[in-house]
């Protein structure tokens, strides 16, 4: 990274690993609508669009994962969790507390979304190329690094993605994860790069020896560590590039998407923004000084 090590907690965040199923959320159990939407024109089979279904009173639908701290289901029902409560803040303000979330893997949010399964996508899932080609992204929210978790004493001096490639080593990455397609793309072979569904597995894994490393946020791996502990955490990879999230919507759904992301560009500048990026570890600053633009310019 270009920055001092100090400043290390300033360009933490985010999430957007496997998660299946359905929760209950905001009072219900939602599994997803058969009614498909046209994700052109934002309608949906009764010819509404997501303005006008929130106008009249029906629920909005968000798409999660649930992993801490990005989202969070707590067993009561609540959605919680930074990206979610950064969208309830927004919702909020534009006069929506209608809300559901329903709990979803990161390969079907973006299908999920334009099947109208649900309206809008709150899960630190993470803009490039492919996805801004297929969806309508926020103002960035959360901004993210990269590092490698290693076992004690870090025995194959993994410490760059450099390492990785001319190591005889192997670390985990999730399924359909952000961290296993970039690292492709920045030349590591696949051999090196085991899948594992979730961030315990892929611990489970190293501890087991079956790989000598763990490739995911730093965020994600801090959280690891306090929950599960054993094990260190390198610097930021400086080869990884910039990423991060906001919202994602329909590409149909404009008049809605236009309302809540000028209320999100609002929000980001005040005091409650902050409070909630500190509460749950993310900087605040980075997602201000990020653009929607930089971001969907990375490769994948």
């Amino acid at each position: 990274m270009s920055e001092p090590k100090m400043n290390r907690l300033s360009r933490r965040a985010m999430l957007r690993y496997t998660a299946t199923g359905a929760a209950a959320v905001g009072g219900g159990l939602l599994l997803g609508a058969c009614q498909t939407t046209n994700p052109e024109t934002g309608q949906s089979e009764d010819g509404q669009s997501l303005q006008q279904r929130v106008d009249a009173g029906q629920a909005l639908r968000l798409a999660v994962a649930n992993e801490p701290p990005y989202t969070v289901l707590e067993k009561n029902g609540e959605l919680t969790g930074a990206e979610p409560d950064v969208a309830k803040a927004v919702l909020k303000r534009m006069g929506i507390d209608n809300i559901k979330g329903v709990q979803a893997a990161y390969d079907s949010m973006i299908p999920g979304l334009n099947a109208n399964r649900w309206d809008m996508v709150t899960a630190g899932l993470f803009m490039n190329k492919t996805r801004c080609a297929k969806v309508q992204y926020s103002a960035p929210v959360l901004v993210s690094t990269e590092s490698f978790a290693v076992l004690n004493g870090n025995p194959k001096g993994l410490n760059t993605l450099d390492d990785l490639k001319n190591k005889d080593a192997t670390v985990a990455v999730l399924e359909g994860s952000f961290e296993l397609k970039t690292a492709k793309s920045l030349g590591v072979d696949e051999a090196k790069l085991q899948t594992y569904p979730l961030a315990p597995d892929a611990l489970q894994g190293m501890k087991d020896g079956r790989v000598d490393g763990i490739l995911l946020p730093t965020l994600t791996l801090e959280k690891l560590k306090e929950q599960r502990g054993n094990f260190e955490i390198t610097e930021p990879l400086d080869s990884f590039p910039t990423t991060g999230s906001g919202a994602a919507f329909r590409p149909g759904d404009k008049e809605f998407f236009g309302k809540y992301n000028q209320e999100l560009q609002k929000f980001k500048e005040s005091a409650e923004f902050e409070k909630l990026m500190d509460k749950w570890g993310f900087p605040a600053e980075e997602a201000r000084k990020a653009t929607t633009e930089e971001l969907c310019a990375t490769e994948g």
